[in-house]
């Protein structure tokens, strides 16, 4: 997959690409009908298939505050390649874009700039100004440009269209089994790794702390996990939290903010530097506070053993 960041490279690249636009935070099985749909089109007609994304939520940009999300630009990159799209096209959600009128977004955004062959929408995707653009005036401005335009039906799990916003309030909650059923896979967390407190490697067993920004998590506590590092899977234990969970010497162990480490079983080398995805499987337990170094290692031993247990079961 080819990612371009200034839009007026693709018609040098993609001729005459069938498009879809939105910013498929979490890349959850709604999603990923439309870009199967798009994938059909586009090798139906002989022509490549192109997703339009945002550097960031539009929500952020719109409400100046944080907005929290499923999947960090990079994460959804991968996904959105693992999919089979030949480009993705990331664009800059400024308030110059923002304030876009939809007809000006498609006259010369679209037909001019990306001279796309057609646009294919999801069910309840708008663009433009305030969200004025929707399908009916998509179809429209695509008569008069020259391009086909169409749309992809609500999909919908339990009654309920399929939403970033439900996978976002299943994994607060800590409902990893619905979270997946929504995405199709497991939530995951991917980014860098940084360095932590060294305590875990201290005790014995060295974690891999994991930098995010506003990611969505599950709930504080400790979880059966799989890591990915460098195209390998390992199996895992990750706490969420504010480490370390010992009670003596008081405030001044305590940490500023929740953090994500995980420490990957029958692993042995330098994890600072890389990069992981951090696959959620299950809930261990919540956060404990211990008395001494000895009691947390042991803990830490038993998580590790029912882990293994629970991921041997999984499959």
């Amino acid at each position: 997959m080819k990612i371009l960041y200034d839009r007026s490279s693709v018609a040098g690249i993609f001729h005459r690409p069938k498009v879809t636009l939105g910013t498929f935070d979490g890349v959850h099985v709604g999603h990923q009908r439309v870009i199967r749909d798009l994938i059909t089109w586009a090798r139906a007609t002989e022509s490549p298939a192109l997703v339009i994304t945002f550097d960031r939520k539009p929500g952020r940009v719109l409400s100046g505050h944080p907005f929290d999300r499923i999947t960090s630009l990079p994460h959804r990159l991968r996904l959105l390649e693992s999919l089979g799209v030949d480009g993705a096209l990331v664009l800059e959600f400024d308030q110059a874009l923002a304030g876009m009128e939809p007809e000006e977004f498609v006259r010369v955004v679209l037909a001019e700039e990306l001279q796309v062959g057609g646009v294919l929408l999801g069910h309840d995707t708008r663009f433009g100004h305030k969200g004025r653009g929707d399908m009916d005036l998509l179809a429209d401005l695509a008569r008069q440009c020259r391009f086909e335009a169409c749309s992809v039906p609500v999909v919908l799990m339990d009654g309920l269209p399929v939403s970033s916003t439900r996978v976002r309030e299943a994994v607060r909650t800590g409902d990893l089994a619905l979270a997946e059923r929504l995405m199709g896979r497991r939530f995951s967390l991917l980014g860098p790794i940084v360095h932590g407190t060294a305590r875990g490697a201290k005790l014995g067993f060295p974690t891999a702390n994991l930098e995010l920004q506003h990611e969505v998590r599950p709930p504080q506590g400790v979880y059966v996990t799989r890591a990915l590092l460098e195209d390998r899977w390992f199996a895992a234990v990750t706490n969420i939290g504010r480490p370390p969970t010992l009670q003596e010497g008081g405030p001044r162990y305590q940490s500023a903010g929740v953090v994500v480490e995980t420490h990957l079983l029958d692993f042995s080398g330098d994890l600072y530097g890389g990069e992981i995805e951090v696959e959620f499987v299950a809930r261990l337990r919540g956060e404990k506070s211990f008395t001494s170094a000895a009691s947390l290692a042991r803990q830490i031993a038993q998580d590790i053993e029912k882990a293994r247990e629970l991921l041997e079961a999984a499959g």
